[in-house]
């Protein structure tokens, strides 16, 4: 059934009597004969399912119930959907008639165009554009463009932004997928190149769609000046899976489908294996620009956000990931990343210290990253990050066992091989007057009753260890960090937060006038210099530091007179982008305490992300109750 014929079916639907043939004609902006006919065709197939008298026209409500359920699935039912079914048709390449799209997806000319604004802002990000010629719509720009645009709205339709193989097979049923990615793989195996799932995956989408477009005609060139450097290996890489792709799909690649493949697969694999690299020799894999870029990005990193990334091991990995995304970014390839999402909201630190380092590859390259990357940087970061947490989040505990000799090296043992990631015990006592000094500790575990009050936690376990001691010390553990995560918050907010920096302002409507609003108060507090403004909204155009119902505007550069936090709540609620938030924390660092930001950031957003959470610290009368409010919800080590 066509989309007018449902349109007309829905638009009776929600009539509550009869509805003229001029009446439906100017709400589907059709002529009175053409509804007429939509209403003969419906009956034809449902019989009286539409009844006319000299009122007008009447819908049988069971009978478009059904006529609705038989129809349902095919239609694009969203404003995304819709602009999704547009992209694709204009891809395949013939021109596109605008009266037809609209019958088809039964909606209005005005409706269309609207469809056509976000059409055309979609496309231009992969330097394409839309072209009307007389109502027909062709989509112009480089054959290249075009697939990458073709990726993209695959990874668009897919449930969280996931594409798989299983998903690929389905968007494209007549190229069969495992046999490019056995190519691949063995090819890859031949010539000792290495590559991850998810750049297996790219790869396997991005030859899908190459393969599908040349079987329909359209073929990607490279001018002589275009092309790049490709080492002889590399191109005989490529050379190699093109003979087998030709044979087995009926193709043929030109020399630019081939350049073009070549760039593909040394932008997503190594031709090296990652246990066999070491930091003696990682320059010479890397090449030394790569390595005194990485050297550069992991002391920014250090100075800007206090984050030690010199460990060897990230080095190692990090280093040839930068190399892989170097390349990836000079040939415009992205590297799609399935978590890219998510990972903004669950991991705003590492997040942010990636967006950092994304803007210094660009100030020393030129290259933009793409939030795809920006996301794979996080997860290194991240990686580095969790192991220097398991380390310095132990809990320093002392052993009160009186029977030292006898029983403690097997209750050390067990206490060890249960909780060596989350206790370190400092040292052993057997005498009381030996808790003297504690303030080292942050619990004792006693093996007796100890008859004095202690200043720190203390729990009585017996000396082999049973589950309810087990139990005990987990809980126990999970107290302190949670006391010692409450007591730093609320020493921190008490620095950064006084009288001025907090208000409830009702009269601000966006984010550019919070931000021009709150910078003022912060220069006139001589926290902040004029530029501080510019620096703010510099880090806003790279990703918004709105996170649900709250925002966090900062600059990336930590070299603020002060350090502050300056507070605004909004019960109204303030457009920021695509969110209305309530809540403001505009952050400020001076370069001597930026260990603040690596400490607080990522507790306050834990708290913050909770919608609860940010409705009851709204309510907060004066900065006192908000930093109470805020410290009661620390809730998990």
């Amino acid at each position: 059934m066509k989309e007018k014929q449902l349109l007309l079916v829905k638009t009776l639907m929600d009539s509550s009597g009869w509805v003229t043939a001029n009446s439906l004609a100017s709400m589907l902006e059709v002529s009175s004969r053409s509804i007429k006919n939509y209403i003969a065709e419906i009956n034809k197939d449902y019989n009286e399912a539409i009844v006319s008298s000299r009122e007008g026209y009447r819908i049988d409500i069971t009978k478009a119930g059904s006529i609705l359920d038989d129809n349902q699935s095919s239609l694009p039912q969203s404003s995304q959907d819709r602009v999704t079914y547009i992209i694709t048709l204009l891809v395949k390449g013939d021109p596109v008639d605008v009266f037809s799209v609209c019958d088809d997806l039964f909606i209005s000319l005005s409706t269309l165009k609207n469809e056509l604004k976000k059409v055309k802002r979609k496309v231009a990000k992969f330097d394409l554009q839309v072209i009307n010629n007389n109502d027909y719509l062709t989509l112009e720009g480089p054959e290249k463009n075009k697939r990458k645009l073709m990726s993209s709205i695959l990874y668009d339709e897919s449930s969280v932004n996931f594409v798989n193989l299983k998903s690929v097979q389905d968007a494209f049923p007549d190229i069969d997928i495992d046999y490019i990615k056995k190519v691949v793989m063995e090819t890859f195996e031949e010539y000792h190149y290495f590559v991850n799932d998810y750049s297996l995956t790219n790869l396997v989408l991005h030859i899908t769609i190459a393969i599908d477009r040349i079987k329909n005609n359209y073929t990607s060139f490279v001018s002589e000046g275009d092309k790049p450097m490709i080492k002889l290996h590399e191109f005989e890489l490529a050379k190699k899976v093109v003979t087998k792709l030709e044979k087995y799909f009926d193709v043929v690649y030109n020399e630019g489908e081939l350049y073009e493949l070549t760039l593909l697969l040394i932008s997503h694999a190594n031709n090296m294996d990652y246990n066999t690299v070491n930091e003696a020799n990682l320059e010479k894999l890397v090449g030394k620009d790569c390595m005194d870029l990485v050297n550069e990005l992991v002391n920014d990193v250090n100075a800007f956000y206090y984050i030690n990334l010199s460990e060897p091991e990230f080095l190692t990995r990090f280093a040839l990931h930068i190399r892989n995304l170097l390349v990836r970014s000079r040939f415009n390839y992205s590297s799609k990343n399935p978590l890219a999402n998510g990972i903004q909201a669950s991991c705003p630190l590492i997040y942010d210290a990636a967006i950092g380092m994304a803007s210094m590859i660009k100030d020393k390259t030129g290259l933009t990253i793409n939030e795809d990357e920006v996301a794979y940087i996080a997860f290194h970061i991240g990686s580095a990050l969790e192991t220097q947490k398991a380390i310095s989040s132990k809990i320093n505990a002392v052993l009160y066992c009186p029977n030292y000799y006898d029983m403690n090296k097997k209750l050390i043992n067990t206490i060890n091989t249960n909780f060596s990631n989350s206790i370190l015990i400092k040292n052993v006592i057997t005498d009381e007057t030996e808790f003297d000094n504690l303030s080292n500790y942050d619990l004792i575990i006693s093996t007796i009753p100890i008859s004095k009050v202690l200043p720190i936690p203390t729990i009585t376990v017996t000396f082999l260890l049973n589950d309810k001691d087990i139990y005990s010390i987990r809980n126990k553990i999970d107290e302190i960090k949670i006391e010692k995560k409450k007591h730093m918050l609320k020493k921190h907010l008490e620095s950064l937060i006084y009288p001025e920096l907090f208000e409830k302002n009702e009269k601000l409507k966006n984010h550019e006038s919070t931000i021009h609003y709150m910078c003022e108060k912060l220069v006139k507090l001589d926290c902040v210099d004029e530029q501080f403004e510019q620096e703010i909204l510099a880090r806003e155009k790279m990703a918004s530091t709105a996170f649900g119902s709250f925002a966090v505007p900062h600059a990336i550069r930590m070299d603020a007179k002060k350090t502050s936090m300056n507070i605004i709540i909004s019960e109204k609620g303030i457009q920021w982008d695509d969110k209305q938030v309530n809540l403001i924390m505009m952050l400020s660092f001076n370069k001597n305490e930026r260990y603040i930001f690596n400490e607080i950031f990522d507790t306050l957003t834990m708290i913050l992300t909770d919608a609860d959470n940010v409705k009851r610290i709204i309510s907060a009368n004066d900065y006192e109750e908000f930093i109470e409010l805020l410290v009661s919800f620390v809730r998990e080590p």
